[in-house]
């Protein structure tokens, strides 16, 4: 049963009639039509000479056939690597030279940068779609009954970009049994049991709102399958989107990325939440003030997750720990049950209750980055997953984080974390969005630089309002932590994954303070 295309096997079995995966578009198919479709794209991949063990590349625009390709690859044996269609050609052939896949599917909505990879890459291409100019159609879309081969725990499952916040995006290989692992955790927390198909055969859809390139959009949908609920696939998150589908599903939970929070807060229509129970965030810090704004404007709480491509499900709450009043103001979440996770100093040392340091994990869950040997030796050591985040563990077992290794700042031999300074610059009404980076200094090592983006309309000077935004720091942040330069920008670059960079940008205009 580790093959991750044997869950959506399973719902053929228990649930074949049942709708299993909507478009946006309106077009639906049922778990049993899914299966068959997986195994079109099985066949046609079989017939390219795809077999257990070889790797597929998709550069894919995000929807419906994405979920198709990835349990066709899967039924084989075959390891997906999802490339975000956001990427350009150089970006797209990078990701192919770092991988080495044996097939690289592409569709008909960039077809510049499919013309242009052909100069950049030599690996063979097949359109997912209508044939391109040089490009032959991979002919898929028949349905057809493949089971899924069986495969090792270990075996290698797919192949996901991270986030790139900090450095360009690494590969990272997660495992068959890895993956299912974590799913069980999740299950175990969210509903009492890791068993699969425990949703009702009525229950609402969730709506996969990351998109399957992402380790979280990919979990979501594998979630959804592994419960027996319905998945809704669109192409990308948007506001006046998301509207139209919550009218359409009355979903009943959501997994957002801060990010997407915070364009909620900001935008000026109200969204119908009515009947939404949870928000469930992660993929990276929410600030405090987006939080509460959004609670306050939707009454709907916020429940956090806390995990990585790299480790999985690793601490957060859910809806029975906030009734039961567990819940800790600031915290990443309880630990959750199965996790082994200790706070290891620099010398790797486990440390006591209380005491900060790296938040480290044993998970069976990636092989490491199939692009960066050393990177990997980091990574993983004697099967101890290194998150690169700091944090500490309380008496409850409530996980609390402070910063991220590489991304604190060393200010005159004090530790500063941008997180802190952020949430304190968003409390003031004329701060849009921020984010704190860490730039040389001769005389202090680093300081601390706030980039802002302040909110439409204000009248106030920028040189004015830095100096306001440095004395609103000063007033709740210790001296050292306080921005030694508040730099205005009109927006902040991110990721393809909606992450906020912390690459400092060139040339950026702004105040010294």
């Amino acid at each position: 049963m580790t093959n991750l295309a044997r869950i959506l096997e399973g719902r053929r079995g228990d649930r074949a009639d049942v709708v299993g995966l909507h478009g946006e578009d309106g077009r639906s198919w049922t778990f049993a039509e899914v299966d068959r479709l997986a195994g079109g794209v099985a066949e046609a991949l079989r017939a390219e000479g795809i077999g257990p063990g070889d790797r597929v590349a998709c550069y894919l625009t995000n929807g419906p056939d994405i979920v198709f390709f990835l349990f066709g690859a899967w039924k084989l044996g075959a390891v997906p690597v999802t490339v975000s269609s956001l990427y350009n050609a150089s970006e797209l052939a990078e990701s192919v030279v770092k991988t080495d896949p044996q097939l690289l599917l592409v569709d008909d909505r960039r077809p510049g940068v499919v013309a242009e990879l052909a100069t950049l890459s030599a690996v063979p291409v097949r359109a997912f779609g209508p044939a391109l100019p040089g490009v032959a159609a991979l002919d898929w879309r028949h349905e057809r009954l493949v089971e899924a081969v069986d495969v090792d725990p270990e075996a290698e499952a797919c192949i996901l970009f991270t986030g790139g916040t900090t450095g360009r995006p690494k590969a990272v290989s997660v495992t068959h049994g890895g993956t299912r692992g974590s799913l069980a955790r999740l299950a175990r927390v969210s509903t009492g049991t890791d068993g699969e198909s425990t949703a009702a055969v009525d229950a609402k859809a969730n709506l996969i709102a990351l998109p399957l390139f992402h380790s979280g959009g990919q979990h979501s949908l594998l979630f959804a399958f592994y419960v027996g609920r319905p998945a809704v696939v669109w192409e990308r998150f948007g506001i006046d989107r998301l509207a139209e589908l919550m009218q359409r599903f009355r979903f009943d939970n959501f997994f957002f990325l801060p990010t997407m929070v915070f364009d909620i807060v900001h935008a000026e229509r109200d969204l119908p939440f009515e009947g939404v129970k949870s928000v469930l965030v992660a993929g990276q810090a929410i600030s405090w003030p987006v939080r509460r704004a959004f609670e306050e404007r939707y009454r709907v709480p916020i429940l956090v997750n806390y995990g990585s491509t790299e480790a999985g499900h690793i601490a957060g709450w859910n809806g029975r720990d906030m009734k039961a009043g567990l819940w800790k103001p600031g915290s990443a979440g309880r630990v959750y049950p199965g996790v082994e996770l200790e706070i290891r100093d620099d010398a790797g040392t486990a440390q006591p209750t209380g005491a900060e340091g790296e938040v480290v994990v044993r998970s069976e869950l990636t092989r490491g980055y199939v692009d960066d040997a050393e990177a990997s030796r980091e990574l993983v050591r004697d099967g101890w997953v290194h998150t690169g985040d700091i944090g500490y563990v309380d008496e409850d077992g409530v996980l609390f984080l402070v910063g991220r290794k590489r991304d604190m700042i060393k200010c005159g031999g004090f530790q500063v974390w941008p997180e802190e300074i952020e949430d304190a610059l968003r409390e003031h009404p004329l701060v849009h969005d921020v984010r704190v980076l860490g730039r040389p200094d001769d005389r202090l090592g680093e300081i601390p630089v706030a980039l802002v983006v302040r909110e439409p309309g204000g009248t106030v000077a920028d040189t004015d309002l830095a100096e306001a935004l440095v004395a609103f720091a000063r007033d709740r942040l210790a001296h050292f932590k306080t921005p030694r330069r508040i730099e205005f920008v009109p927006a902040l670059e991110r990721s393809a994954t909606g992450k906020l960079s912390r690459v400092s940008p060139a040339g950026s205009p702004g105040g010294d303070r």
